[in-house]
């Protein structure tokens, strides 16, 4: 799936022909409660939400409702309050062909009760860790590798090492395949593992000495939560180390470059993808990458640290702080 997009990362004149490509493309219910299962069920969606009072969750089942053409039925299974045995009953009591999970505990539950329906996932950390069936279909979470990666070369063409903090359990097998797309960019990446919240800090003083450059990745076990990510950013800042980031919100803590996948977009694209299953269509790609991308540039941390940067790439950059 990924070898198409290899041969667009090595010509700097259709850097921003690749990003403007990839830049196109009522009341909550109890979860105690299952949803009445209407009439015409066998035109409609079934929705599992990981947890709806997550801003990122709830849009993109709101952009995905709004622009799909049947009706949906939601469960949301926030609070693990849902048992496995009640949501089965519902799922078989549900003539949709289709259910659509949204976060990687819907989609755990969902694939484990599944029988004979169409499964669509999106917003998972590295999809390619879960067991995926032949009735599969996904949006990824994460932007291609090899895009970032460009991007950050293309960028600053004298960072040439990046290190990347990462636990084996979420995002072992997209460490390996990104030190090959680096490779290819010309760029170098060493990874640190970590396997608990208390090794992170560690982790990433033993490795900010090694790289010209901290690149972050999506990963709840380094991301414990806010103290350590603002501990990251200050230990980064006091090695005026910059950090490239996968979302715009770190912006504001210093991160010299975001690029992200824009959320509503992925509603939409799962929409698509969702109506082709239905009208069963042929899906090419079984699993694909978010269609939208946000890139984001803090001129004043890439001045404050003073790195040099390719003035030429700067049209590919969707916002610029100063």
């Amino acid at each position: 799936m990924n070898n198409k997009y290899h041969g667009r990362f090595f010509s700097a004149q259709v850097a921003t022909i690749i990003l403007t490509l990839w830049a196109m493309a009522s009341c909550r219910q109890s979860p105690n409660i299952l949803p009445a299962v209407p009439e015409n069920a066998e035109k409609s969606v079934l929705i599992i939400n990981s947890d709806k009072s997550v801003d990122k969750y709830a849009t993109i089942q709101r952009e995905f409702e709004s622009t799909l053409e049947v009706k949906t039925i939601e469960v949301d299974i926030a609070g693990d309050r849902l048992s496995t045995d009640a949501l089965q009953n519902h799922i078989s009591s549900v003539r949709s062909p289709l259910v659509y999970a949204i976060g990687s505990k819907a989609y755990t539950l969902a694939s484990t009760v599944i029988k004979n329906k169409a499964l669509l996932f999106s917003s998972m950390i590295n999809w390619r860790r879960f067991e995926v069936g032949s009735n599969t279909y996904g949006i990824a979470l994460e932007l291609p590798a090899e895009m970032q990666l460009f991007m950050c070369s293309y960028l600053f063409p004298e960072i040439r090492t990046l290190g990347v903090l990462y636990s084996e359990h979420h995002n072992r097998q997209w460490f390996d395949l990104a030190v090959s797309q680096a490779n290819e960019v010309g760029l170098t990446l060493h990874g640190k593992t970590v396997d608990n919240s208390d090794e992170t800090i560690p982790a990433l003083k033993a490795l900010l000495p090694k790289v010209d450059a901290l690149w972050l990745i999506s990963d709840p076990i380094v991301l414990y939560n806010t103290q350590t990510t603002q501990t990251i950013f200050a230990e980064t800042a006091a090695r005026q180390k910059p950090i490239f980031a996968y979302n715009t919100l770190f912006s504001k803590y210093g991160a010299v470059l975001t690029i992200s996948a824009d959320i509503p977009t992925m509603g939409r694209q799962a929409a698509g993808l969702a109506l082709d299953i239905l009208k069963q269509q042929t899906v090419d790609e079984k699993v694909q990458f978010p269609a939208g991308s946000q890139v984001t540039l803090n001129l004043k941390k890439v001045q404050e640290y003073g790195i040099k940067i390719n003035h030429a790439a700067l049209s590919s950059v969707g916002k610029i702080i100063q």
